[in-house]
């Protein structure tokens, strides 16, 4: 796959993840920088690029190339060419995007000055820098999809941040919770965005670290009695400082006489009063069995007030993340694969087990075997058949990759267009 290629694929994806109607010159590098990885200006990051992607368009058919953007793909023919082009690309269009610390958190107990920044020294010697709130929120826009999300987690963090400016005036807070109930299907980018989450309360001082730590119930109900509160607590406790995700948070809510759920419930809201200013719970799962979870302890009603619901891809979307997989394994895709994709992924209605962006990726990793049983058909492999994947290697019927579990899939809502919706 050529660097040119390589760099078109990305741009495309990236104008359809921000349902833009055309490819631009900032689509173009913005796959410049991610074609070039450490090859890029150390300057040019990009959470820079992704402010410039804002805001996310509404085109529901799949991007044209502008001519401007098609002249400067012409122009890439090696990486030092890629690399003239990003340097004249950021000085056109970033010269009014601030130059955002995107490193790791500074260790706990390092001193900090009153901007975030730590201000000792690590095993290696060097300032590690705080991540800014700018940074985690340019990457939360560069997802693919997720509009509302990235509204509603936007206002979320709008609210904590004002409060805490009132802290610091000595003023009164209004009251907000940190807690967060994610609702959607499987495979539609919660966890990814709890993590971002996490990252943001640390940014904004809502929690000291901003952590992540995943959880179900198999790691916070035991067998026996008594023991189903020990787990939990060593569960929380590992989250202090942080987030707790608990996907699937309607299994602890089940109604039968000997379950232990009940009790990791109520330990779960004890110990989120104990460590209120710092820790945050998200739950996640399918909308009516979290309705059910949160009426099953009134602790927990007074606690989760904010619901972000996660609507399933729409079908140019799951083309985007195909489209991001085969980019980031640096594959072509052959012509006619994105028209092949669409007619999978809009006829997906009644597939068992259906996961949106994890459909995608079962997509691509069925894709990518028929392309290497297809170059070892004569027992070898040859360097031009290790980067691409045609229209005939993506297969032409799902029912037969995915193993019957509940009737999930997508069934079109009056008016939604091409988004997809499971049926569930």
């Amino acid at each position: 796959m050529s660097l040119r290629d390589n760099v078109r694929t990305q741009a495309r994806a990236v104008a359809i993840g921000n349902r833009h109607a055309q490819v631009e010159p900032r689509h173009i590098l913005f796959a410049l920088i991610r074609a070039l990885g450490s090859g890029a200006p150390p300057e040019v990051t990009q959470s820079r690029v992704r402010a410039i992607l804002a805001p996310e368009g509404d085109a529901k058919e799949p991007p044209t190339i502008s001519s401007e953007a098609e002249a400067l793909l012409e122009r890439i023919d090696d990486p030092k060419s890629a690399l003239s082009l990003v340097q004249e690309l950021a000085a056109e269009l970033l010269s009014d995007v601030p130059e955002f610390a995107t490193t790791e958190p500074a260790e706990e107990g390092a001193d900090a000055d009153p901007k975030g920044k730590s201000t000792t020294p690590g095993k290696d010697g060097k300032v590690p820098t705080r991540e800014t709130t700018a940074a985690v929120l340019a990457e939360l826009d560069g997802l693919i999809g997720l509009g509302q999300v990235k509204s509603a987690v936007r206002r979320l963090i709008a609210v904590q941040t004002l409060n805490a400016e009132r802290r610091a005036a000595g003023l009164p807070e209004v009251n907000a919770s940190n807690h967060i109930v994610f609702t959607g299907n499987p495979g539609t980018g919660k966890t990814t965005v709890a993590r971002l989450i996490g990252r943001l309360y640390g940014t904004i001082g809502v929690v000291k670290k901003g952590h992540l730590v995943e959880a179900t119930r198999a790691d916070l109900v035991a067998g026996y009695v008594g023991q189903t509160a020990l787990k939990t607590q060593e569960v929380v406790r590992k989250a202090i400082g942080g987030v707790l995700f608990i996907d699937e948070a309607y299994a602890l809510a089940q109604d039968t006489r000997w379950d232990f759920g009940a009790e990791a419930i109520a330990t779960l809201v004890q110990m989120m009063e104990t460590h209120r200013d710092n820790l945050a719970v998200i739950v996640a799962g399918y909308t009516d069995e979290m309705r059910h979870f949160i009426d099953s302890n009134p602790g927990l009603r007074s606690r989760f007030t904010t619901y972000i619901d996660f609507p399933d891809y729409s079908v140019s979307e799951l083309i985007a993340i195909f489209e991001s997989m085969a980019a980031r394994s640096k594959i072509t895709l052959g012509e006619g694969v994105a028209e092949r994709l669409r007619d999978l992924f809009t006829s997906a209605g009644g597939v068992g087990n259906f996961g949106n962006a994890r459909y995608a990726r079962t997509i691509f990793e069925h894709a990518y075997a028929n392309r290497a049983a297809r170059a070892f058909e004569d027992g070898t492999i040859e360097r031009a058949e290790i980067e691409d994947i045609a229209v005939g290697d993506i297969p032409e019927s799902i029912h037969h990759l995915l193993a019957e579990h509940r009737p999930i899939g997508f069934r079109a809502r009056p008016g939604q267009g091409d988004r997809a919706v499971n049926s569930r």
